[in-house]
C-alpha cells in the first residue's frame, strides 16, 4: 500500500505531539497529585498532632469528655476526615462518628459510605456526647475517672472495647502504628474498613512523655481524585485542541515540502522525456530550495550537453562524411587517369605526361591530407611530444611573412608586418608556433583578392603577447563563427571561400592555441575582412591543458 509523503510527515507530527502532550500530562498530573497529597499530609499532621495535645489535655484533667468530644468531632467536620485514638494495643479509645441530621438522615462527609467503627448502641457512648467513649484499662488510661464528670462504674463497664485487631482488613495500620515507633507517619492505601482510598496520618499520643497510644486520621481521596479527574479532563480537551491545531499546522508545512517534491517530480520526468527547458520552482530558501535550484541547474548542464553531444555527433557525421569524400576524389582521380594510361586511351606523350602530373599532385594532396589527420588526431590526444624552449614569436611572424611575399605578390594582394620593439620570447614550440602562423597566413591569402591586404602584427603587454593575423578579404558570416575551429569545416557555402582546402587546418590550429595555454579571438565582417588575434600568457607554455 502506498502512503505519500505528505501523509508519513502529518501521522509523524501528530505522533510526537501526541506523545510530548500526553508525557507532559501525566507529569503534570503526577506532580499536581503528589502536591496536593503533601499539602494534605503537612494539614493532617498539624490536626492530628493538635489533637494529641487536646487529648493528653483530657488525660490531665485539664477538658472534660464533652469538650473532647466536641473537639474531635469539629476536627472530623473541619477536615471531613476520621479520627481515631487508639493505644499501644490498638484498642480504639476514641473516634468521631456520623452524627444523625434533622431529617433522620446520614451526613456522608469526603465520599465516605461506611461509618466508624464504634458505631455501638448507645449505653457504649462515653457521657458526654456520641460517639467517644473510654477504656479503663491499660496505663494511665484512668487519669480522668477520678474528676466529677467521669461515667459512673457501672456504665463504664457496660461500654464495649473494640480492638482494631479484631476488625477484618485493619492489620496495615496496625503494623504501620507498630513501625512507626514515636514518629509521625502517612501513607495513601486502600483502607479496608471504609472500603476506598485513603490518606491515613499517625502521630504518636504521649500524655506525660510515654507513649500511650497513636492518634490517626482518615481523609478519603474520593474528592481529590475527582478534583483530579476533571484537571485530566480539561488537559484532554485543551490537548484535544492542540492535536487539532497541530494538525492543521502539520498539514500546512507539510504542503509546504511536498509541492517543491512535485514540481521536481515533474521535472525529473521531462527530463527523462527530453525535455530539459522545465523548471522547479525554488519557493524556500533551504534545502529543499536548494535541491529544486540544483535540479534547475541539472537540467540545463543536460540541455547544454545534450546540445553538445547532438553537435558533436553531427560533426563525427560530417568528419565521416568529409574524410570519405576528401578520400574519394583523389583517389578517384588516380585510378581514372590511370586506367587511361594503362588501357592505351591516352597516346599522345604531351596528355601522358599531363596524366602523371594531375597524379602526383592528387597523391601529394592525398599524403597532405592524411599527414594532417594524423597531426590532428597526436595533438587531441595529447600524444605528440612537445618541447618547448624560450621562443621569439616575432622573429617566427617575420620569418613566415618573408617566406610568403613571393606567393602574395603573385596574387596581387599587399602583405605587411609590424613588430613591435623589446617583445620578448616566450616558452613554447618554435615548429608548432610556426604551423600556426602559416596556417592563420595560408587563410589570410587564400581568401583576400587581388588588391587586398594582408597584415601580421605581434604586439606586447601586461596582459601577454598577441599575435594579430587581419586580412581585407571576403569575411566570414555571423552564423559560421563558432563553428570555424570544427574539422572540416568550411564556409564556402556562398561560394566565397572555394579554395579547395581540407578543412583541417584551423583545427589544427585551435589545438596549437590550447597546448600554449593560449586564447584566441575572431572577429570578421562580410566583404570587409577577418581579423584573428591569439594572445599568449606573459607565464608562457602552460602544460597539461
Amino acid at each position: 500500500m502506498r502512503i505519500s509523503l505528505q501523509h508519513k510527515l502529518l501521522g509523524s507530527f501528530i505522533i510526537v505531539v501526541t506523545l510530548v502532550l500526553a508525557s507532559v500530562s501525566a507529569g503534570a498530573a503526577l506532580l499536581i497529585r503528589e502536591y496536593f497529597i503533601a499539602g494534605k499530609q503537612r494539614e493532617f499532621t498539624a490536626k492530628a498532632y493538635e489533637t494529641a495535645r487536646v487529648v493528653e489535655g483530657y488525660y490531665a484533667g485539664r477538658i472534660n469528655y464533652v469538650q473532647l468530644a466536641g473537639f474531635i468531632n469539629n476536627i472530623d467536620s473541619l477536615l471531613s476526615a476520621r479520627v481515631w485514638v487508639v493505644d499501644n494495643s490498638m484498642n480504639l479509645m476514641a473516634a468521631s462518628e456520623e452524627r444523625e441530621l434533622a431529617a433522620n438522615t446520614l451526613h456522608h462527609r469526603g465520599g465516605m459510605r461506611k461509618k466508624g467503627p464504634m458505631g455501638a448502641p448507645a449505653s457504649c457512648n462515653m457521657p458526654g456526647g456520641p460517639g467517644m467513649m473510654h477504656h479503663r484499662q491499660g496505663q494511665g488510661m484512668m487519669r480522668g475517672a477520678d474528676r466529677q464528670d467521669a461515667a459512673p462504674e457501672s456504665s463504664a463497664e457496660q461500654n464495649h472495647v473494640h480492638n482494631l485487631a479484631d476488625i477484618q482488613g485493619l492489620e496495615l495500620i496496625g503494623q504501620q502504628v507498630q513501625s512507626a515507633g514515636d514518629g509521625a507517619w502517612a501513607k495513601t492505601f486502600y483502607h479496608p474498613y471504609y472500603e476506598e482510598n485513603m490518606l491515613v496520618v499517625g502521630v504518636p499520643l504521649k500524655p506525660e512523655g510515654q507513649t500511650l497510644g497513636t492518634v490517626l486520621i482518615h481523609a478519603p481521596l474520593a474528592g481529590f481524585d475527582g478534583f483530579l479527574n476533571q484537571i485530566y479532563w480539561y488537559i484532554a480537551a485543551a490537548g484535544t485542541v492542540v492535536v487539532l491545531i497541530t494538525v492543521c499546522i502539520a498539514n500546512y508545512l507539510a504542503s509546504g515540502i511536498i509541492r517543491p517534491l512535485r514540481s521536481m517530480q515533474a521535472v525529473a520526468s521531462a527530463m527523462a522525456g527530453g525535455n530539459y527547458s522545465v523548471q522547479a520552482k525554488a519557493e524556500t530558501n533551504d534545502e529543499v530550495g536548494d535541491l529544486s535550484r540544483s535540479l534547475n541547474s541539472l537540467a540545463k548542464a543536460l540541455a547544454v550537453f545534450v546540445s553538445n553531444a547532438e553537435k558533436t555527433d553531427k560533426l563525427r557525421r560530417d568528419f565521416v562524411a568529409n574524410v570519405s569524400h576528401e578520400l574519394r576524389t583523389p583517389l578517384t582521380i588516380l585510378r581514372g587517369y590511370n586506367e587511361a594510361l594503362l588501357d592505351g586511351t591516352v597516346s599522345s606523350p604531351e596528355l601522358a605526361m599531363k596524366y602523371y602530373q594531375i597524379m602526383r599532385d592528387e597523391t601529394v594532396r592525398l599524403e597532405k591530407l592524411i599527414a594532417e589527420l594524423l597531426d590532428l588526431s597526436q595533438l587531441e590526444a595529447r600524444t605528440a611530444e612537445l618541447e618547448t624552449e624560450p621562443v621569439s614569436l616575432a622573429e617566427i611572424a617575420a620569418n613566415i611573412v618573408t617566406l610568403f611575399r613571393q606567393r602574395s605578390a603573385e596574387k596581387g594582394v599587399t602583405l605587411t608586418v609590424d613588430i613591435g620593439r623589446g617583445i620578448p620570447d616566450i616558452t613554447g614550440n618554435g615548429n608548432r608556433l610556426a604551423q600556426l602562423v602559416v596556417i592563420l597566413l595560408d587563410n589570410a591569402l587564400k581568401f583576400t583578392p587581388a588588391g587586398g591586404t594582408v597584415k601580421v602584427s605581434v604586439t606586447a603587454d601586461a596582459n601577454g603577447e598577441r599575435l594579430i593575423v587581419a586580412d581585407t578579404g571576403a569575411g566570414i558570416p555571423a552564423e559560421d563563427l563558432p563553428y570555424i575551429w570544427e574539422r572540416f569545416y568550411k564556409t564556402d557555402k556562398a561560394h566565397t571561400r572555394t579554395d579547395g582546402g581540407t578543412g583541417l587546418g584551423l583545427a589544427i590550429a585551435k589545438e596549437i592555441i590550447n597546448l600554449h595555454g593560449a586564447a584566441s579571438e575572431v572577429s570578421s565582417k562580410v566583404g570587409q575582412g577577418t581579423v584573428f588575434i591569439i594572445t599568449f600568457p606573459n607565464k608562457g607554455l602552460l602544460a597539461d591543458r
